[in-house]
C-alpha cells in the first residue's frame, strides 16, 4: 500500500476519464454513481488517498483529493464529487476514538457519508452507555453507496453546563435513505436526505466538535500524517476545489470538441473562424489558468503549514478564504461564457457543456463557495477591523501580505 504515490492515482483517475464521459448521462439519470464507476474507484484505490495506512489506506498529505478530483471531474462531475468529498470522510473517520475507528474501518473499502446540514426533528437522549438519536439531515452524497454515515448535532456537553455540537458515527443497518435528490446540478451524487430512527451510538462513537476539529483526540494522534491533528476549520473549505477546478477543464474540453466540428444553423459558417468565439475561449482559457494557480497555492499553503504542525495565521487564512471562492467565481465565469456561446444546443441536458455549467453551478453553490463568507473577512481584515470570523480572528499573526 505504501508504494502507491499521489502521481500513481492520478495517472489511475486520467485513464477513467474517457469511459466516465461516456457513462455521465445515466449517471445523471440514475441520480447516483454507477455500480461500475464505483467498482472503478475501489478497484484503483482512488478512495484511499486519506484512509490510515494502519487500516489499508494510503495516508496522504492534504490535496490528494483535489488534485485526482481535478483529473476526474474532466469525465463526470458527480464522480469527481464522491471521490473527492464523500472519499476524504475517511480523514474525519480517523479523528475519532481507535475503537470506533476499527469498527468503522473494518471494511477496507468503506465509505463514510456525512450530513451536518438541515437537521429536523432531531432528538438526542442521553442513556446508559451513550445516546439514543433520531432526526433527518439533508445533503448526504453517496448516501446509497456507504456503509457508515456521520452526523452533527447539538448536545449537552459532559463537562460544562451549555450545548455543544457532537458528532455521532453510525453503520448502515442504523439510517435510512430520503430519495429527495431531484436537482439541476451534480444530479448523479445521489446527496439525499439521511433518516435516522431511534438509534443507539456508544459513547466511544461520539465525539465533541471541539476535539474533532483540533485533532487531539488520541485516536487521531494514532497517525503519523499531519493531516489527522491539523485544526480541521482551516483545511475544510478547500475540499470542492478539485472538482470545480476539473469541471471547468472538462467544459473547455467538450466545448472545443464540438465546436471545432460546428457549423453555423443558418448560413452553414464555420463557427470556429468567427473571432468572438476564439476571444471568448481565449477569455476563458485565462480564468481557469488563472483558478488553477490560485488552486496551487492554497494547497501549497496548506501543506507546508501542516507538515510543519503549525496552525495558518491571519493573512495566509484570509487568502485562503478569498482565493477558494474567487477560483469558483473564475470557474463559473469560465463556463458560463462557453455555454452561451452554443446558442440554442447549449440548452440541451445531453450536451455536455450543458452538464458542466449545471454542474458548476451546484458547485459554486456549496456553502465554501459563499462569495460574501470569503470576501468580505479580507475586506475587513485589510482596513484593519476584526473580521468577525472566529476562526481568522483567533489565527496567529502573519505578516500583514494580502497578495
Amino acid at each position: 500500500m505504501s508504494e502507491v504515490t499521489l502521481d500513481v492515482l492520478i495517472e489511475r483517475a486520467r485513464g477513467l476519464i474517457p469511459i466516465l464521459k461516456e457513462r455521465a448521462l445515466d449517471t445523471e439519470r440514475r441520480r447516483e454513481l454507477l455500480p461500475e464507476t464505483m467498482a472503478d474507484l475501489h478497484r484503483l484505490g482512488l478512495l484511499k488517498y486519506y484512509q490510515p495506512k494502519m487500516f489499508g489506506g494510503y495516508e496522504m498529505d492534504w490535496g490528494a483529493h483535489a488534485h485526482i478530483a481535478t483529473e476526474l471531474a474532466k469525465g463526470c462531475t458527480s464522480t469527481a464529487w464522491i471521490q473527492c468529498v464523500v472519499g476524504s470522510h475517511t480523514w474525519m473517520a480517523a479523528r475519532f476514538g481507535m475503537e470506533a475507528q476499527k469498527e468503522m474501518f473494518a471494511d477496507p473499502d468503506v465509505l463514510i457519508a456525512t450530513a451536518f446540514a438541515g437537521g429536523r426533528n432531531v432528538e438526542v437522549k442521553v442513556v446508559e452507555g451513550g445516546y439514543r438519536l433520531t432526526g433527518e439531515w439533508s445533503f448526504a452524497s453517496g448516501l446509497s453507496h456507504s456503509e457508515w454515515a456521520i452526523v452533527g448535532s447539538q448536545t449537552k456537553s459532559a463537562t460544562r453546563d451549555e450545548y455543544e455540537m457532537t458528532l455521532f458515527a453510525l453503520p448502515e443497518a442504523d439510517f435510512g435513505q430520503v430519495d429527495n435528490w431531484y436537482v439541476s446540478g451534480l444530479r448523479g451524487s445521489g446527496s439525499m436526505n439521511i433518516k435516522i430512527e431511534d438509534a443507539f451510538i456508544p459513547e466511544h462513537r461520539t465525539i465533541p466538535i471541539s476535539t474533532f476539529d483540533s485533532g487531539t483526540a488520541e485516536g487521531a494522534k494514532a497517525h503519523n500524517c499531519y493531516s489527522y491533528q491539523a485544526y480541521m476549520p482551516e483545511y475544510f473549505f478547500s475540499v470542492p476545489l478539485g472538482p470545480i477546478i476539473g469541471t471547468a477543464m472538462g467544459a473547455m474540453d467538450a466545448y472545443l470538441e464540438i465546436t471545432k466540428k460546428r457549423f453555423g444553423a443558418m448560413f452553414g459558417e464555420k463557427v470556429a473562424d468567427q473571432i468572438p468565439v476564439q476571444t471568448r475561449v481565449a477569455e476563458s482559457t485565462a480564468e481557469i489558468a488563472a483558478a488553477k494557480l490560485l488552486f496551487d497555492r492554497v494547497f501549497e499553503t496548506l501543506h507546508e503549514r501542516g507538515s510543519k504542525h503549525e496552525r495558518v495565521n491571519k493573512d495566509e487564512l484570509v487568502r485562503l478564504k478569498r482565493d477558494c471562492v474567487f477560483v469558483g467565481k473564475l470557474c463559473s465565469q469560465a463556463v458560463t461564457r462557453l455555454v452561451k456561446m452554443m446558442g440554442a444546443s447549449g440548452l440541451s441536458d445531453t450536451n455536455p457543456v450543458q452538464r458542466f455549467h449545471r454542474d458548476m453551478e451546484a458547485l459554486t453553490a456549496h456553502q465554501s463557495q459563499q462569495w460574501e463568507i470569503g470576501m468580505m473577512p479580507i475586506g475587513r481584515y485589510a482596513l484593519g477591523i476584526e473580521t468577525g470570523n472566529q476562526i481568522i480572528d483567533s489565527a496567529p499573526e502573519g505578516d500583514g501580505f494580502l497578495y
